[in-house]
């Protein structure tokens, strides 16, 4: 059987407050759909996070809504989903067992989950262990246990309930929406929870001949080969700017031997961060230009309207950064505020802005003649 794995649409994204619905349609119905049809996919999974807010925008909901009509009722392929973090489990399962009529499985609320879906190939059954994301007290009042206080027992308990329907000689995917141990997180996840609790041992999956993950954007295995976050659709923030969005394709045989591995998107526009001088940046060839980038500048001195400079190269340019200028200047000189002159004000600031750096003899002899020009406009007041 093979299995295309994805996670993490986060449909209605926005980045720096432009919504990335075009560059997510671009991804789905260019390359996704496409490489359901020509990879001969027999099944595909969302590990959760389909939305990103419990309310999505109506542009978000019709491109699911156009997505997942093309892979179940034109395609003819299952389409299994769970809720993440980011999801609205109640208004995601709507309609699920009239949907699941039609090979859209879609887990949300607890008292909705149905027993694994069960699917064959040439070697027998393969069966879908759906486990959307859990809230330890939401699980804890469902199951009635209130021995459930971590991620962990949550997901372990809602494990158990689950298996107790699945034949232990089967094949098993599971699809679960976690921050399993040993991964690497992004900057634009939402934490599960506060201090370290939301983390779940990896070994909770070992049983499984596949374990399809949703939650970190970074494509990554996890503890074996076998146990696979898909990563995010596409770069939702700065700090993923080094990351290879895609899907993975996973081949499950006979023997219950999984291989899988990462097919990369091309973005519509993807994200960058440059780094380097203001000039040189400007000069330099670039056949990207309407990429969205944070451009870090190793410059000391201002750039005078920079971002504006910018974007006239970079018409997608989000943030403008100046480590270099950033540090507090290096002094140990103390004011007393009802002492100190204005001129001794000025040169403390000039000091600063420069890291400590003296003026040249012509920037000194600029600010002497501007200073008397201020004296004799205003008195001997500011001495």
């Amino acid at each position: 059987m093979r299995i295309l794995h994805t996670a993490d649409w986060h449909l209605g994204k926005m980045f720096y407050g432009e919504y990335l619905t075009e560059e997510q349609a671009y991804v789905l119905l260019q390359q996704f759909l496409p490489m359901i049809r020509e990879e001969h996919i027999d099944a595909v999974i969302l590990a959760g996070d389909v939305y990103d807010r419990s309310l999505p925008p109506t542009a978000a909901v019709e491109l699911f809504d156009e997505v997942a009509t093309k892979i179940t009722a034109e395609l003819g392929v299952p389409f299994f989903i769970i809720s993440g973090n980011h999801d609205s489990e109640v208004r995601l399962s709507f309609a699920s067992s009239l949907l699941a009529k039609q090979g859209l499985y879609i887990a949300g609320e607890f008292e909705k989950l149905s027993a694994p879906v069960r699917l064959a190939d040439a070697y027998g059954p393969v069966q879908f262990v759906l486990l959307p994301f859990a809230e330890p007290a939401m699980v804890r009042h469902f199951l009635h246990d209130d021995t459930i206080h971590t991620h962990e027992e949550a997901l372990q308990r809602l494990m158990a309930y689950q298996l107790e329907r699945v034949s232990p000689c089967a094949r098993t995917v599971c699809v679960a929406h976690a921050f399993v141990a040993g991964g690497i997180a992004s900057d634009s996840e939402r934490p599960l929870s506060i201090g370290g609790s939301d983390v779940v041992a990896a070994s909770l999956f070992d049983d499984f001949t596949y374990t399809a993950l949703g939650h970190l954007h970074g494509p990554q295995k996890v503890s074996r080969d076998t146990t696979r976050y898909a990563g995010s659709l596409l770069k939702y923030s700065f700090g993923e700017a080094h990351q290879k969005k895609g899907a993975v394709i996973v081949d499950i045989d006979g023997n219950g031997t999984a291989v899988s591995q990462q097919i990369p998107f091309a973005p519509l526009h993807d994200v960058r961060v440059i780094d380097g001088f203001f000039e040189n940046i400007m000069n330099a060839a670039d056949d990207r230009p309407d990429d969205y980038v944070l451009v870090r500048l190793q410059d000391r001195e201002p750039i005078l309207d920079g971002m504006a400079k910018l974007r006239r190269k970079y018409c997608r340019a989000m943030a403008l950064e100046t480590p270099n200028r950033q540090s507090a200047a290096k002094t140990d000189q103390q004011f007393d505020l009802r002492r100190i002159t204005e001129r001794q004000l000025f040169d403390s600031f000039a000091a600063a802005m420069q890291e400590g750096r003296s003026l040249t003899e012509a920037e000194q002899a600029c600010v002497d003649e501007l200073w008397k020009t201020l004296l004799s406009q205003e008195g001997e007041g500011l001495l």
